[in-house]
């Protein structure tokens, strides 16, 4: 092979290779998340590469002023991928944005009564997802989540069902 098509073939493998999570904020991840300590090793590995491959695939956004970091997005992608872990990153085709707030949300809502007249109202959320569209999450950095209860987790899961229609 010529040193230009090597070059050219290197360049290649290199795009679709991303970026590998450092271990540093892997480890991190793990012990924040203590319901992954169930995983064994080699799910903890297949684990951490879905993470990696979601994280290169898709598209995280702010919103409400909050900063993302890294240790944000790997956390949001080890719980969003736990679901999909035996199937694999297809089950989340089709979509690609996370938008996450620094808390509850409101989304505006309007529903058309029996007598045609429009209602126009907002409800408080701490996530949805959208068919087709974006996965929206609170994200409670350095405050209690409420109890019992994982955005992440829930609104994937939407995504996951959401792939056979609504």
């Amino acid at each position: 092979v010529s040193p230009m098509l090597d070059k050219l073939f290197a360049w290649w493998r290199d795009r679709r290779q991303p970026a590998p999570i450092p271990d540093a904020l892997w480890q991190r991840t793990i012990a924040e998340l203590p319901f992954l300590a169930v995983l064994d090793a080699d799910e903890e590995q297949r684990l951490r590469q879905l993470c990696t491959d979601f994280l290169a695939e898709k598209e995280f956004s702010a919103a409400g002023g909050l900063v993302l970091s890294d240790a944000i997005c790997v956390s949001i992608a080890a719980q969003g991928c736990l679901p999909i872990l035996e199937i694999g990153l297809n089950a989340y085709r089709g979509w690609l944005g996370i938008v996450v707030y620094p808390d509850q949300f409101l989304i505006p809502r309007q529903i058309e009564d029996e007598y045609g007249v429009v209602h126009e109202y907002d409800i408080e959320a701490l996530g949805e997802a959208w068919e087709g569209g974006p996965v929206l999450l609170s994200w409670f950095e350095g405050k209690a989540q409420p109890f019992g209860v994982n955005v992440v987790i829930h609104e994937f899961a939407h995504k996951l069902d959401m792939e056979n229609g609504s």
